[in-house]
């Protein structure tokens, strides 16, 4: 499975330019940096990984739910145990490092000078009140959208 990724990458399926730009402008731990591309290469030490490739007799389902495989994807984006919160903290997480950089690219004044340190208040304003940066609002729309139901995708 090492490689995966890379050849993905080979094969156009993934911009190589953009998908790096993270490594090269970062400012990541190492020890993150390697957890992120063992991820990319679906090597982390999950129980599918550890049954299929170390040919192990542990059991290969998922260890919240034991209902489907322990893949990758599934961890990333199909555990219905972990939707429940951690998907949903990992979307604000990202989130605020795309308020931070809106803010820092606008000229809006913010209290504190790392993304790490940063919470989004609700309303972000420049000092000339140009520009006004929105935080979690609720968005106004003139018909409904109805919810969407939870898929299982399991490859």
């Amino acid at each position: 499975m090492y490689g995966q990724y890379i050849r993905n990458i080979d094969r156009q399926l993934i911009g190589e330019e953009e998908t790096f730009l993270w490594l090269s402008e970062g400012d990541l731990k190492a020890e993150t940096e390697s957890e992120i591309v063992a991820a990319q290469d679906q090597a982390l030490q999950i129980e599918y990984y550890v049954t299929k490739i170390f040919n192990t007799e542990t059991d290969s389902k998922c260890r919240l739910r034991q209902q489907f495989e322990e893949k990758t994807d599934h961890i990333i984006s199909a555990c219905l145990i972990l939707a429940k919160e951690q998907y949903t903290k990992r979307h604000g997480s990202v989130c605020a490092q795309l308020h931070f950089n809106i803010c820092k690219e606008t000229a809006v004044q913010l209290g504190k000078k790392q993304l790490y340190e940063h919470v989004p208040k609700c309303v972000e304003t420049s000092q000339g009140g140009k520009v006004t940066v929105l935080w979690n609002q609720q968005v106004q729309t003139d018909r409904t959208i109805p919810q969407q139901q939870t898929r299982h995708y399991n490859p």
